[in-house]
């Protein structure tokens, strides 16, 4: 058994021996999973004493993946993710078997674009169509380019396609030409308790959208279900909220069914936000919270949101889930959040309101490298997904992982 401790624990050396174990039976190219073909080998496995004292079983489900940007939940019960040059698959979490499902079509993989959130029609699968929205167009096409082209030759778009005998049939645009960029272009998907999609959009590297009422960019969105704007919107268009930097990650509170997002600062703060209608949370005038001269006056006029909780410096917070299960004591009533340069999971405590952040933990610092998506199963069990072949990280031949913690 190890024992984590807090902000760089001395666990590089059982680390690494999973790192060989991984590279002595990995045996597709990353982006075919390891354990997609066959008989699933058994996962590598460790065991782990939080700093708060839960001991976690950690297990590799599945490997040899690209680049994973968002896992969710079917109905059935099988964990579905995105890759980012566009991929979808669906994982048994019981055998570890990836089944691909098909790709969506037109995606473009340049930097941070690429295909990105996914979410469930709220009648699945009586009515079978999943969401997903992505990047498209610019220099290079679809596959792997990195870096240079012109910032306007990017752009978003939100597509649903259905899910039919296995495999994901057709595609219809719902939103077409939102501005992006190769960074900052969002995009969490999530299917709110009032059966609308929400949906975060990057500022697409040009601030000054943010605060513009008639831009898509660095907004929260509220739609229907076909993609338009929501009745009862604050601002009678698709946008929510606004003010945001670059949002990844949107989860409901399944209690309050108060919407969280978690979004990259600059590089002071990154912010955990509590997402009310209507409401400007500050960028780019404010980053963080309103606590520098140059800010107070804008927080003032604005009425700015100040975060529920910011990560100084910057991590890169990504994806984010919602932990309200007994099974791991000590963490019911808390938010978890991936990290990309933070390479950390954080686990924030939620006062009984869950509108202010008690107490914060950082877990696994290093051992997986960059971290881009967290997702709660119904058992208490936590999966995170790996980003290590983004461009950015230091991949292992194992690399892309989907991690599963559970209770030991």
């Amino acid at each position: 058994m190890r024992t984590l401790q807090p902000f760089g624990f001395p666990t590089l050396a059982a680390w690494a021996t999973l790192v060989v174990i991984a590279q002595m039976t990995a045996a597709e190219a990353p982006g075919q999973g390891r354990r997609g073909r066959g008989a699933p080998a058994a996962p590598e496995t460790t065991t782990v004493t939080t700093p708060s004292g839960a001991r976690l079983r950690v297990e590799t489900v599945v490997d040899s993946l690209n680049t994973v940007w968002d896992m969710k939940w079917a109905p059935d019960g099988e964990l579905w993710f995105t890759e980012r040059s566009g991929r979808v698959s669906r994982l048994d979490v019981a055998t570890g078997k990836v089944t691909r499902v098909g790709a969506v079509p037109g995606v473009t993989q340049r930097s941070e674009s690429g295909l990105m959130g996914l979410a469930f029609h709220p009648d699945f699968p009586r009515e079978p169509w999943i969401y997903f929205v992505h990047s498209f167009g610019g220099a290079g096409g679809r596959a792997g380019a990195r870096g240079g082209g012109a910032r306007a030759a990017i752009r978003n778009r939100l597509v649903r396609m259905r899910y039919e005998e296995g495999k994901l049939a057709g595609v219809e645009t719902l939103i077409d030409s939102i501005p992006g960029a190769s960074n900052h272009d969002g995009a969490a998907l999530v299917i709110g308790p009032d059966r609308m999609l929400y949906m975060s959009m990057g500022d697409a590297t040009r601030r000054e959208l943010a605060q513009d009422s008639s831009s898509l960019n660095g907004k929260v969105l509220r739609l229907t279900l076909d993609g338009r704007s929501a009745p009862g919107n604050p601002f009678g268009n698709a946008i929510w909220s606004w003010g945001h930097r670059n949002s990844q990650g949107l989860a409901f509170h399944p209690t309050t069914g108060a919407l969280f997002s978690s979004e990259h600062g600059e590089d002071a703060e990154d912010e955990v936000n509590r997402i009310d209608r209507g409401r400007n949370y500050g960028w780019p005038a404010v980053e963080g919270m309103c606590n520098q001269a140059e800010e107070e006056e804008f927080c003032r006029t604005a009425i700015v949101v100040q975060p529920v909780w910011v990560a100084a410096p910057t991590v890169g917070l990504s994806g984010l889930d919602i932990y309200e299960s007994e099974t791991i004591p000590g963490w019911k009533g808390s938010l978890l959040l991936a990290s990309l340069a933070g390479r950390s999971l954080y686990r924030l405590t939620l006062s009984g309101d869950k509108r202010t952040v008690t107490s914060s933990e950082r877990l696994f610092e290093g051992e997986f490298g960059r971290l881009r998506d967290v997702l709660v199963a119904s058992d208490g069990s936590v999966y995170i997904a790996t980003s290590n072949r983004d461009g950015r990280g230091r991949p292992v031949r194992a690399d892309d992982r989907i991690i599963r913690l559970r209770r030991f």
